[in-house]
């Protein structure tokens, strides 16, 4: 189930009033539900289902049960605009905490009627409600129709524009608590783990996999089933550094690109050196790491910044679908190459299935 990560969670930054919050509501028998299964690290707000910017001291555990609305429009996460209604909307209908991280493991594991023996963390990235992080995974869930258990790590993002310095702070606090998230789920020995991050979510990823290389709890070529990086907001040298300490990266390990990212060109312009690793559209920059870079650029529908193409996109979600479809686990190998979405389809499939 590697490739189906290609287009794996990257929030939907809409301006809704409140913006991204969790509701619940009855479910409807037209619509289809899916499990989010949530870490989250973020400070209880006093509203039901909803968490907001303060860091915690530690890990809280649940199951969210998300109903898609039968309206729903691929790319897109339906928001309650008045009484949450399931026929129309995103709502949450069933609901399950649990105490620690091993039963948290355990449940995820029961889940799992697929037959792939997989699960996928993801890690949202900057500007992001808890809400965003968990029905943009219900979204990416039902669209790219993941069979596998779905992980959100929900950190404590500010969720807005000027909390870019406070979001970097909340991603480095947060590593020990992704670290034991990571390693308490590749440690069973009948499961692989597959990470997926988006934006600022892949520079606490690559910090975390970092400090996990340094700790020696886990060998992450072979723990890790794979890694796919989208936008990732890091400095390309920072990125080098890090994957140059890990050594070994983990089979798949792609890096999803798009030149025209606007958020990413605003981070580059905080950061004071302009160009991201989600920006980079020139395979030399990344020799020698083992690293496949996907440009989805010319995918783009002209919505949000072009900061979420691979989950917004109809045309990336199909093409990403049909990967998905044709290429079994494991042969998709780790190429130092760009392979650009401006292909014909066909074009496109027949370079991963030769591995060129």
């Amino acid at each position: 189930m590697r490739l189906i990560f290609f287009a794996m969670i990257c929030v939907l930054l809409l301006g809704c009033a409140p913006r991204g919050v969790i509701e619940s509501g009855a479910p409807a028998p037209e619509a289809s539900v899916r499990e989010v299964f949530v870490a989250r690290f973020r400070q209880d707000t006093g509203q039901v289902k909803n968490f907001g910017a303060r860091r915690p001291g530690e890990l809280s555990f649940e199951r969210l049960s998300v109903s898609i609305p039968p309206t729903h429009q691929v790319g897109q996460v339906e928001w309650p605009r008045g009484t949450p209604d399931a026929r129309t909307d995103f709502v949450t209908v069933d609901s399950e905490t649990y105490p620690d991280m091993a039963s948290f493991a355990r449940a995820i594991a029961a889940s799992d009627r697929s037959g792939e023996r997989e699960s996928v963390i993801h890690v949202h990235g900057y500007n992001t409600t808890h809400g965003e992080a968990v029905y943009g995974a219900a979204q990416v869930a039902y669209d790219m129709d993941v069979p596998v258990p779905m992980v959100i790590f929900s950190w404590p993002s500010a969720a807005q524009t000027k909390g870019y310095v406070y979001d970097r702070d909340s991603a480095l606090i947060s590593r020990d608590q992704l670290e034991e998230l990571i390693v308490t789920l590749a440690d069973d020995p009948g499961r692989d783990v597959f990470l997926t991050a988006h934006s600022m979510g892949s520079y606490l990823l690559m910090e975390t996999l970092r400090q996990i290389e340094v700790s020696g709890r886990l060998d992450l070529h072979t723990d890790i089933s794979g890694v796919t990086l989208l936008a990732p907001d890091i400095d390309p040298e920072l990125f080098r550094q890090q994957a140059t300490r890990i050594g070994d990266l983990p089979e798949p390990f792609i890096v999803v690109v798009a030149e025209q990212d606007k958020a990413l060109r605003f981070s580059g312009g905080l950061t004071g050196r302009g160009v991201r690793l989600g920006t980079l559209t020139d395979p030399e920059e990344l020799t020698g790491l083992g690293v496949t870079l996907v440009d989805v650029g010319t995918l783009s529908d002209g919505k949000r910044y072009d900061h979420n193409i691979s989950n917004t996109s109809p045309a990336a979600i199909a093409i990403f679908r049909k990967l998905n479809e044709i290429a079994p686990p494991g042969e998709l190998p780790a190429l130092e190459t760009i392979i650009r979405a401006d292909q014909a389809e066909d074009g496109l499939l027949s370079r991963f299935t030769r591995g060129q």
